[in-house]
Order: structure tokens, then C-alpha cells, then sequence
């Protein structure tokens, strides 16, 4: 049913971003589809850095941990900048035992955070890849109180799975009205 109605969507407006698609299918467990969605956008596009993220994290979600980190690697070489691409990259190492690195992430980060504006949404990822849940908490709660750009798409984030069943996420949902 999903298929249908995303190429329906896509027949009724054109101009959906195939993204949308890849990401949908992402979030629904549906690896090869979004796979198969992601690495159209990435030909048609091969310099979009979000595309880059959501093509790594198929390959991740599917069990191939090399390609999954490569092409986030490209997203952050693509857009060095985005906190939210370094924080996610340092997520994919930890999820993949590249914990060294991943801290290292963090620690850049945490001296970015010194100098400009870091979402505390993204210093989430990176607890949560690392399996430090009650710090990511820390930082889910403070996003939620700044408002942070993110937060309202928190309970349906893939990201965020191994939080869903901490008391203090159902918390956060209930605070959110999203319980």
C-alpha cells in the first residue's frame, strides 16, 4: 500500500521531491526501496549532502556498514559545516564499533558548540550511537526546551529507536503531545 500511494503521490505531483520517497520508505523499514529511491536522487544529484545522509543510512539500515559510512563521509566532505551531517556521521561510527572515532566527533562538536550555534538535537545522535542514553536524554530534553529545529520529528526518527522505550523519551513524547 505504501508503494501505491508514494508513486501515486508522485504521479499526482510531479514535483515531490524524491526524497520524500526514499525517506518514507526509510523510516518504514523498507531498506531496498529506499535504496533503490535514494540512489536515483544521488545519480540525478550527485552533489545534494542530504542525499548522501540518507543513502548511508539505507546502506546502514541494510547491514552494509562500509558503504553506509562512505556516503556519509561524503555528505560532511559535501556540506562541512552542518553539525547535523558530523553528528549523524559520529552516530554511523559508533553503531558500527568505530567508537574512537565517534568520540572524536563529539568532541569536535562540543568545540564547535563553543564558538557557533549546535543543536543539542545533534549532540543526541551521537550519545545515542555511542549507547550513552540517559546523555542523549540530556540533550533531547534541552533541544525540546530550545525549540530546536528536529525535535518535532523525534518519535518517528529511526535515529532514535534504541531510545524508545526509556522512560524519560515516553516523557518527552508526553510533554510533546506526542504519546
Amino acid at each position: 500500500y505504501l508503494t501505491l500511494l508514494l508513486f501515486s503521490t508522485l504521479k499526482l505531483d510531479p514535483l515531490v521531491h524524491r526524497m520524500d520517497i526514499a525517506t518514507t520508505f526509510l523510516r518504514a523499514g523498507r531498506y531496498d526501496e529506499a535504496l533503490a529511491s535514494i540512489s536515483r536522487v544521488v545519480e540525478v544529484d550527485p552533489h545534494f549532502a542530504m542525499a548522501h545522509v540518507t543513502l548511508g543510512w539505507a546502506h546502514l539500515m541494510k547491514g552494509m556498514p562500509d558503504q553506509g559510512i562512505a556516503a556519509l563521509q561524503k555528505a560532511v566532505s559535501l556540506s562541512p559545516d552542518s553539525t547535523m551531517y558530523l553528528a549523524q556521521l559520529g552516530q554511523a561510527y559508533a553503531m558500527v564499533g568505530q567508537r574512537e572515532r565517534a568520540v572524536e566527533l563529539l568532541r569536535r562538536l562540543e568545540e564547535l558548540s563553543r564558538q557557533r550555534y549546535v543543536s543539542p538535537y545533534h549532540m543526541a545522535y551521537v550519545h545515542t550511537g555511542l549507547g550513552q542514553h540517559d546523555r542523549a536524554m540530556d540533550w533531547l530534553e534541552r533541544a525540546y526546551e530550545e525549540r530546536a529545529g528536529g525535535v518535532f520529528g523525534v518519535k518517528g526518527s529511526f535515529l532514535f529507536t534504541s531510545l524508545r522505550g526509556h522512560p524519560r523519551f515516553q516523557a518527552l513524547l508526553g510533554k510533546m503531545n506526542l504519546a
